[in-house]
């Protein structure tokens, strides 16, 4: 049954992450955030009702099933395999360190959407 769940999870946020959102428009408008804050900020801006659902009976420490859907879609959406990614950075710093990889980067943006929709920060 458990898994039966988590796929329906990894399902509705495979869909998320595959069509065209507010974060892809946003890079084709040239409005990508320029720290990770500002990532945090637009993805959590972008989810549908099913998403914050999905996030709400999500443990925190379970976000990590979604890393290569959610997560693809983030470090591919905001560019976050660049070198010389902003928001890479930022996410990084934000840590106390120069630069981190891109998927540590989406985890920490990930973790952060997940505090905001549950009320765990700010």
């Amino acid at each position: 049954m458990k898994f039966l769940v988590a796929s329906l999870l990894i399902f509705i946020l495979v869909g998320c992450a595959s069509k065209p959102t507010k974060e892809v428009e946003a890079i084709n408008n040239s409005e990508i955030p320029q720290t990770c804050e500002g990532a945090i900020k637009k993805v959590a801006e972008s989810l549908d009702d099913d998403s914050i659902k999905t996030l709400k009976e999500t443990k925190k420490e379970d976000l990590i099933m979604f890393h290569m859907s959610w997560g693809m879609g983030i470090r591919n959406s905001y560019g976050l395999w660049s070198e010389n990614s902003p928001i890479r950075k930022s996410c990084a710093k934000s840590i106390g360190e120069q630069d981190m990889h891109p998927d540590n980067a989406s985890g920490i943006i990930m973790d952060g959407v997940w505090e905001i929709i549950n009320g765990a920060n700010m």
